[in-house]
């Protein structure tokens, strides 16, 4: 009934007699120990290899090799393993005894073996076992990546409505010469869309990444406690949140969340043991007692990690920022394994990110405050420039493939926005002043309308600028009652584009979690603004297959259509010319029947006056 063993060290210097190793056997008691309990003893996985050095990096799959426990069978299973495996010499082929067989050559169970459940056993064990990483990474390269069935539904309250469209351009700002959205209006959603009563939220989290993060079915938040905590909640269910909310523990302080943009459910911390892990969220009412699912788990080869970021068109491609002794770099991991090094430098990494087309990477250095752009894929230096000037951290937005914004801090502490062009970064195109003070600015771009949103932490206040030609031009702001520690904005299909809706988000506060959205009026509402709203890119379906991707070909983004079924577009709506031609000429006849009353007045008014200067003349003659 012995069901484990431990061997403690135990000091007895006190006693003269030294260290000494103890074992302790923990027993599971039970009525009788003459036959073997298999409910204690399930088969196990027995100490062989299954793949030389050469299968595990081709990424072959790997078929876990199990035993039984059971004494009166453990020698004969493991004479059947080595037959399967050709661990054991053979008098006929000697040659192949030394190295195992690949998986992927059926190899017949000799008819002795009284365990035929064993074969089936190893092939089952591919698709249940979580720990070998191998198997992962073959489905990944051998079936072509599609999205999850829950994708493929409408969105929460979105208006996607319209099927994917195959298209070679994307990710392009658009042409304007003057502002389009001048009278842009933020705005707050009625209280019963909040997520009230939040508690414990971490108000330390690094400034340079976001304590929110919201994906198309649940919000995460950073929350304060041992172990590292993050709290998700259910999109679909506003209101007050339950003090049993449903937590992850990370086992260290959590530096950085994200969701992963093709798979809703996973969600995944950076923690600061250099450990990237990626949770699967269930389907269920979430609390407290909500058992999380370790879907992967990846230990970064560095000290620390900063920053992690997913790649926004291949599947399972993810950049994380590390520092390795007086090294900085960015390393791009697919699974377990580590493909590339960009942009290593013994300064210090503010921070990066992906270009909208997934294979650039922009990042900003300490010391020597500069702005580079490299090729994920090549670790080549695209360009290079001049970026804040001060120390102080900054953070990027991408504008399309050919616009970077940089948001931080000149001198003085005055707080900056600059734009800058991919191809010459020598120089930025524009550069904004907004005023001085000591809260980090982290923005949003909206590449379809041109708008990049700042949320001003530890501020009321949220910062608009719309990018027209090479320059940025502030918009009205938004200002709401609590200050802000971080906003996360939702994919624009998820926009209520109805209502002229051009961004949704949320933004987290010390208790709560405010649902906002800013919104262009507009003269005909109950068309589809087709001018605001162009075929944006689908960010929920990967663009690029991930072995195309790591092989270097070029992503090709999906466009998809937000008008809305029971809506027509604008430009197919009828002139308004029209109307105001029969309201002009209303207005005219009106302007004339005005006249001629005027002049019918004015007539009887002479009328009048002769027929009194009558009276008068005659009242004089009979005077007389």
């Amino acid at each position: 009934g012995e069901i484990a063993r431990m061997h403690v060290v135990v000091n007895n210097t006190a006693s003269g007699q030294g260290t000494t190793v103890i074992p302790i056997p923990h027993i599971a008691p039970r009525k009788t120990y003459l036959d073997f309990h298999s409910d204690l003893f399930p088969d196990t996985r027995a100490p062989l290899p299954v793949q030389t050095f050469e299968q595990w990096m081709a990424q072959e799959p790997v078929r876990i090799p199990r035993m039984s426990l059971d004494p009166a069978k453990t020698e004969e299973s493991l004479a059947a393993l080595r037959r399967v495996y050709c661990l054991q010499p053979d008098s006929d082929n000697s040659a192949t005894a030394s190295a195992p067989m690949p998986a992927e050559t059926p190899v017949p169970m000799p008819a002795e073996v009284p365990v035929p459940a064993l074969v089936e056993s190893m092939a089952s064990s591919e698709a249940t076992s979580v720990a070998e990483p191998t198997t992962v990474l073959s489905e990944a390269e051998e079936e072509p990546i599609t999205a999850p069935d829950s994708q493929l539904q409408p969105p929460v309250k979105g208006l996607r409505t319209n099927a994917l469209a195959e298209k070679s351009i994307g990710w392009k700002l658009p042409k304007s010469d003057h502002a389009r959205f001048k009278y842009l209006e933020g705005f707050a959603y009625r209280p019963t869309e909040h997520f009230t009563n939040l508690r414990n939220v971490n108000l330390r989290f690094s400034q340079q990444n976001d304590p929110v993060r919201v994906g198309s079915r649940y919000i995460a938040v950073s929350l304060t406690g041992a172990g590292g905590r993050v709290g998700v909640l259910r999109r679909d269910l506003p209101g007050r949140v339950s003090d049993n909310i449903g937590t992850i523990v990370h086992g260290a302080d959590v530096v950085d969340i994200g969701f992963d943009p093709f798979d809703p459910a996973i969600v995944t911390t950076a923690g600061a043991d250099g450990r990237l892990q990626m949770w699967r969220i269930p389907d269920t009412p979430l609390s407290d007692e909500t058992l999380f699912e370790l879907e992967e788990y990846v230990h970064v080869t560095a000290d620390r990690i900063y920053q992690m970021r997913f790649n926004p068109c291949a599947q399972g491609i993810v950049g994380v920022l590390v520092s390795d002794g007086d090294m900085c770099a960015v390393h791009i991991y697919n699974g377990l394994r580590l493909h590339f090094i960009v942009g290593k430098t013994a300064d210090t990494i503010h921070c990066f990110e992906w270009s909208p087309s997934g294979d650039k990477i922009a990042l900003t250095t300490r010391k020597t405050k500069q702005l580079h752009v490299y090729d994920a894929r090549t670790q080549d230096l695209l360009a290079s420039g001049s970026a804040m000037d001060s120390v102080r951290p900054s953070r990027i937005a991408w504008m399309g493939n050919s616009r970077i914004c940089l948001a931080g801090f000149g001198s003085g502490s005055r707080r900056q926005l600059s734009l800058y062009n991919v191809e010459d970064l020598t120089r930025p195109l524009s550069t904004a002043t907004i005023d001085v003070g000591p809260g980090v600015l982290a923005p949003i771009a909206d590449v379809d309308t041109g708008i990049v949103y700042l949320d001003d932490r530890g501020s009321r206040l949220t910062h608009a600028f719309e990018v027209v030609g090479d320059q940025l031009v502030e918009l009205p702001k938004l200002e709401l009652p609590q200050p802000s520690l971080g906003m996360a904005a939702l994919p624009k299909m998820y926009a209520n584009v109805a209502q002229c809706e051009v961004l949704r988000a949320y933004r987290l506060s010390a208790q709560s979690l405010e649902s906002i959205g800013f919104r262009v009026p507009r003269k005909r509402p109950e068309f589809f603004q087709n001018d605001i709203f162009p075929d944006t890119v689908d960010t929920e379906i990967p663009a690029i297959d991930t072995q195309a991707w790591l092989n270097g070909d070029p992503a090709s983004p999906r466009l998809i259509s937000l008008c809305p079924r029971d809506m027509k577009p604008l430009s197919e709506a009828p002139p308004e010319v029209v109307r105001k031609r029969v309201a002009a000429v209303k207005a005219e006849t009106e302007t004339d029947n005005t006249k001629d009353t005027i002049s019918a007045m004015l007539n009887r008014v002479d009328e009048t006056d002769e027929e009194s200067e009558k009276s008068a003349d005659s009242g004089s003659d009979w005077g007389d």
